[in-house]
């Protein structure tokens, strides 16, 4: 008897005591109610690989929590942990549960904002699409070049993702534009899902991610693209200088005999010259092209002349001087060989007097860049760069304009060498056979300078 009564006093002290101390803890650190100042991520358990999901479920959930207040302090969002089991979707729209526990036991979760999200999933599909090229800008290729169907490697691509979002997907689009190609180009291109009214499709993905698009394009043997060439005479008056030509087109499509065509070169000049003699401002005029018989510019009358404009500028300015610059070839691939339709260029200078009068002509390079073309010809823009150090005073010179503007380059194979054989006259049991090839000599360009003031 006298046990319990000493057991029921130690239980009603320690009752007591854990009232006092709760109490004490209440009051020196209360609780308090809160929603947590940051949104916690979900994390997606068990995700279905055979489903796609289609709509954006909440990947995040706000949590209304009590806890005390020296806890609110120490919290972090690692303290959570927020989960959604998507272990049993089923195709269509799918509710799921969140689940939120918390590290710390004296905390106590009170509200969830969303409790549940909201999953739409369809079934995987994957199909193989075929890859379809579009050419634009067709009709922005120069006259006289002929465009072949276009070859795409691979030809179809697997096509992945929900099922009706590969049913929508009608084609792989690649599209690449022609405007003024001149040789054939092969590019890798990542092609674009689309339906039947060409508008893209979302939601899918493919492999492989980029296809290999070659179109070959040629050039006409009755066609050839030329640049225009005008010759000038005479000098302008005294003070003032021939500071520029230009030429309205600069280059014409000429059509007729192949044979003479070919044999044409990459250029055309004007019947006559222009006369800057004693002139002191632009001169303008309409000039008759020299073409050879048979042989016409491409979308001319016939029966009628066409004219180019050729404008000269005359500046009056200190001096000005035209010298004629051997052009090579730079960045040609090492196994091609370069000819070109001019061995040199008129390269008209501006300047002070005085560094016109002590110009060298090797100080000047003039050349056409390759780099990047294969076989074929070219009409390519000639280039002139200045060989003196940067804080010369050469460096004052002015490169005005280069006639003609464009030069036709054709890059070819090396011919393959012919062996000769010489036989010893020698009636011996051993005959000498020897092999000789000939070199052919390479032309040479001559620079020369002329001083117009």
């Amino acid at each position: 008897m006298k046990i319990r009564e000493h057991v029921g006093s130690a239980l009603l002290s320690l009752i007591l005591a854990l009232i006092v101390w709760v109490s004490a803890t209440y009051r020196n650190d209360p609780p308090r109610e809160d929603f947590f100042p940051q949104e916690i991520p979900i994390q997606v358990l068990n995700a279905p690989a055979e489903f796609v999901v289609t709509n954006a479920p909440a990947d995040s959930v706000q949590v209304k929590l009590r806890a005390f207040s020296s806890t609110w302090e120490h919290l972090r969002v690692s303290d959570f942990s927020v989960t959604a089991n998507w272990g049993e979707l089923e195709p269509g729209v799918n509710t799921v549960d969140v689940k939120v526990t918390c590290a710390d036991p004296t905390v106590s979760i009170l509200d969830i904002h969303p409790e549940m999200v909201y999953v739409r999933v369809e079934p995987k599909r994957s199909e193989l699409k075929k890859v379809e090229v579009e050419l634009t800008e067709r009709d922005q290729v120069p006259l006289g070049y002929r465009v072949y169907s276009p070859e795409v490697s691979p030809t179809f691509i697997a096509v992945e993702g929900s099922a009706s979002a590969v049913d929508r997907v009608a084609q792989m689009k690649v599209s690449l534009s022609l405007i003024d190609q001149r040789t054939s180009l092969e590019r890798q291109v990542e092609p674009i899902p689309v339906d039947r009214e060409g508008r893209r499709v979302e939601g899918v993905s493919f492999s492989p991610t980029k296809v290999t698009v070659r179109v070959p394009i040629e050039k006409k043997q009755n066609y050839r693209e030329v640049a225009v060439r005008v010759r000038t005479t005479g000098t302008p008056s005294r003070g003032y200088f021939f500071s520029g030509l230009d030429v309205v087109p600069p280059t014409v499509t000429v059509v007729g005999p192949p044979e003479t065509i070919e044999a044409m070169g990459g250029y055309v000049e004007t019947k006559r010259e222009i006369d800057l003699t004693g002139a002191t401002r632009m001169i303008a005029q309409k000039m008759e092209l020299d073409l050879p018989e048979g042989v016409s510019v491409l979308d001319s009358r016939e029966g009628e002349v066409f004219y180019v404009l050729v404008t000269a500028n005359i500046d009056a300015v200190t001096a000005g001087t035209t010298i004629e610059v051997p052009l090579s070839a730079k960045k040609v691939r090492e196994d091609l060989q370069a000819r070109m339709s001019v061995p040199t260029v008129d390269v008209i200078l501006t300047g002070p007097a005085v560094l016109l009068d002590e110009l060298q002509t090797d100080l000047l390079d003039a050349y056409v860049d390759v780099s990047g073309l294969g076989v074929g010809t070219h009409q390519l823009e000639p280039k002139v760069e200045m060989l003196v150090p940067e804080d010369s005073e050469l460096r004052d010179l002015v490169v005005k304009d280069i006639s003609p503007k464009y030069v036709e380059v054709t890059l070819s194979l090396p011919p393959t060498a012919t062996p000769t054989m010489e036989v010893s006259p020698t009636p011996t049991m051993t005959e000498t056979v020897v092999s000789t090839m000939t070199p052919t000599p390479e032309p040479t360009a001559t620079a020369t300078l002329k001083i117009h003031r």
